[in-house]
């Protein structure tokens, strides 16, 4: 594998470098400049460079890899925890920082992400163009308010570190599971390019690119400088609001735990100690002896998860019967989560337990913003 991927930059030395100098220039412009400038302002109008056909490919391979490009949406929501400006955010507006409110808040994260990929983009009267301007006007409101509590303005540089929580461990790890699909990874990234130009995030700081190997090199150097390094050295605030999100979410799928979260998402960003095969160095590393391996402070059950996901996603999802009922499974989780999620009533309350984004008739039902939990 690692063998096949030094092969092919050594075809094209030049080029990358130029590609590398590119990626530089793209960081610097994102934590500099991008960490000034909210909002895009821009209209909710398709972007020029919209490829229809790559859009629709894209939601469609959604839908085929259902199971795992959730499961790394859900590394990718720890992930951004870990980002301190992004947490600081959460924290003010304090919508995600009890179990009960991270139930609500994830799981509306959860349904509009879906709404996005299985509703039509070109109907704007569809869910799509509702969830997406719902979203957008909670972005800011959220912002005003982190401002008045000093938290800072939700920033491009926010937006675009969100951004690859949504896509960055999918596609960068997608050799990782054998997925080698180099159109899934087109399409896949030009889903969330338009995703992030309709959430407000301007050309310059969108995370994906005009095609998947200016995409993958902005991720792979956003992932390098900044995930790295954050999820290397978390802090108090990032293991609370984690132990609410997966607390939280739990109430949907109780083979969540805290500790094989966090696991699962240090070993996608590459941070040392949680490397599980022999492939989780990356090509230019060599294992540290010395290392210790945080899978051993991990209690029994939590190994358990963790030798028993990446076993299915690592060696088993290529089949296309182990995709499809890893997919199904999905679905019937989504579908308890909507018409009967009896964990969060029997925790929560009937009313409480229920969570919607549209009413029947199919307005948005508006996310509120405040600064006292729910």
């Amino acid at each position: 594998m690692h063998v096949h991927e030094t092969e092919t930059h050594k075809d094209k030395p030049d080029n990358d470098h130029v590609e590398d100098a590119q990626a530089s220039a793209y960081l610097d412009n994102l934590l500099k400049n991008g960490s000034q400038e909210g909002d895009s302002g821009a209209e909710l109008e398709l972007p020029p460079w919209y490829d229809e056909q790559l859009f629709k490919r894209g939601q469609q391979y959604f839908s085929k890899y259902r199971f795992v490009m959730t499961s790394g949406m859900l590394a990718g929501l720890i992930a951004v925890l870990a980002i301190p400006s992004i947490l600081r955010v959460l924290m003010c507006t304090k919508q995600s920082s009890t179990c009960f409110t991270a139930y609500r808040r994830y799981v509306r994260t959860i349904m509009h992400t879906q709404t996005w990929h299985f509703s039509p983009i070109e109907d704007r009267s569809s869910k799509f163009w509702t969830s997406m301007a719902t979203v957008r006007r909670a972005h800011s409101r959220s912002s005003k308010l982190s401002t008045r509590c000093g938290a800072g303005v939700i920033s491009q540089k926010d937006l675009a570190l969100t951004q690859f929580g949504f896509i960055g461990f999918i596609t960068l790890g997608a050799h990782r599971i054998q997925l080698y699909d180099q159109d899934f990874l087109e399409a896949t990234t030009h889903v969330w390019r338009v995703l992030g130009y309709l959430l407000g995030i301007k050309d310059e700081y969108n995370i994906c690119g005009g095609n998947w190997e200016e995409s993958k090199k902005r991720l792979d150097i956003v992932m390098r400088k900044v995930y790295t390094p954050a999820l290397s050295n978390t802090n108090e605030d990032f293991y609370r609001m984690t132990k609410a999100l997966i607390n939280g979410l739990w109430h949907i799928n109780a083979m969540f735990s805290v500790g094989a979260n966090i696991y699962f998402t240090k070993r996608l960003a590459y941070v040392k100690g949680y490397e599980y095969y022999s492939f989780d160095y990356r090509a230019d590393e060599k294992p540290d002896p010395q290392q210790k391996s945080y899978y051993y402070d991990l209690n029994l059950w939590d190994r358990f998860i963790v030798s028993y996901g990446l076993f299915i996603v690592t060696f088993l999802h290529k089949y296309d019967l182990i995709r499809c009922y890893f997919n199904f499974r999905v679905w019937l989780v989504d579908f308890f989560m909507h018409y009967l999620p009896f964990f969060a009533i029997w925790n929560f309350g009937i009313k409480s337990a229920y969570v919607r984004i549209f009413r029947s008739e199919g307005n948005a039902i508006e996310i509120e913003v405040n600064s006292k939990e729910e």
